[in-house]
This record gives structure tokens, C-alpha cells and sequence, in this order.
């Protein structure tokens, strides 16, 4: 994978919301496959499809809906007051301190898959889908409205580096249009007066 995709992908979550390994995944740059065996590699974690798990009820009822929702995170099972859950994507250190401080537990993380964990909350609760469509939207629309403040403001530090980008694009075209130029009209006046030696 390029740094041009990841940094397109990185800008398409800061200027539209949209999530960073959405963007990877339906730009065919990775598989959901591919990405749960990076992290399960990297952090050592073990992977498990939510569908093949049976959820306790306790467990579908630990957490607030909106909570799971927004990280795409499957409850499946409490001991005690250790949560195991599945997801796809790992949250930040601070994502995670902050769950397990308001909700009074300690995560134990599975790695699922992105589409596997939408179908189990679609499952457990047939309000995910309508919530998914209204975050879509939410997302767009603070995506125009920032589209709008940055145009009025000048513009941020992305469209900096996207008219760097655009004249280093355009810098051989200036130069292939002045190497078109005749030679002869480049050429210094070589019929100027002489100037007497001093």
C-alpha cells in the first residue's frame, strides 16, 4: 500500500468523517481479511467471527447501544466485570481507557470483521441499520459544512499540500511548454552595438 492511499484516506476521515479503514477496505486496497490478520499480528489478539459466538443476554445488555454501534463492537460475553467483545478495527489506547472508566470493566478484545460485526448488531438490534444511514448522513453534512468554513477561512492545512501537489504536477508542463519555445528566441541579441573597451 502506498503513502499517497493512506494519506488520501487519512484526509477522506478528516475532512468527511469518514472512518480510515472504510475507506481502505472499499478502495480495494486491503481486504477486511487482510487487515484483521495485521492487527491480530500486531497486538497479539485472537480473532473470532461475532455469528459463530453465542451472546449472552447479559452481554447484549452491558452496553449502550450507541456505544457499540459507533465502534462496530459485538458484546459476547461478561465474566465478572470483564467484557469480551469483538471487534474489527482496535481503538485507541485512550478510546479504550475511556469505555472501561465509564462502563466499569476491562475489555478483552477479539478481532471480527467489519461486515461480520454489522450483520450481528443488525441482529441483536434492527435499529442499527436506520442509525448507520443517519451517521452517513450526519458525516456528510459536517463534512459540506466543513467544506464551507475552510473555503471562507482560506482554506486548511490539506489544501496547502493539495496546491503544493497541484504545482509540482503542473512544474514539468511550465517547463515543457518553455523548452517548446524556438531556440532562436531564447537566444541573447548577438547584433547588439559593442561597447568600446574601457
Amino acid at each position: 500500500m502506498t503513502s499517497e492511499v493512506i494519506s488520501d484516506a487519512l484526509c477522506a476521515q478528516d475532512r468527511h468523517g469518514e472512518s480510515f479503514v472504510q475507506v481502505l477496505i472499499s478502495g480495494g486496497h486491503i481486504t477486511e481479511w487482510d487487515l484483521a490478520k495485521i492487527v491480530c499480528e500486531n497486538f497479539n489478539l485472537p480473532f473470532l467471527l461475532a455469528s459463530h459466538y453465542q451472546i449472552s443476554d447479559v452481554a447484549k445488555a452491558r452496553f449502550p447501544k450507541e456505544l457499540l454501534w459507533k465502534h462496530l463492537m459485538v458484546p459476547l460475553d461478561v465474566l465478572d466485570d470483564i467484557v469480551c467483545v469483538s471487534m474489527p478495527v482496535m481503538l485507541t489506547f485512550e478510546e479504550m481507557n475511556r469505555i472501561q472508566r465509564e462502563q466499569k470493566c476491562e475489555l478483552f478484545p477479539y478481532v471480527g470483521l467489519i461486515t461480520e460485526n454489522k450483520k450481528t448488531l443488525t441482529e441483536m438490534d434492527k435499529g442499527f441499520t436506520q442509525w448507520i444511514e443517519l451517521e452517513q448522513k450526519r458525516r456528510e453534512d459536517e463534512a459540506k459544512k466543513r467544506a464551507q468554513s475552510s473555503a471562507t477561512k482560506g482554506g486548511d492545512w490539506m489544501s496547502i499540500f493539495d496546491a503544493g501537489d497541484q504545482a509540482t504536477k503542473d512544474a514539468p508542463k511550465k517547463k515543457a511548454a518553455e523548452s517548446s519555445t524556438p531556440i532562436v528566441a531564447r537566444l541573447p541579441d548577438t547584433k547588439a552595438k559593442k561597447q568600446p573597451p574601457p
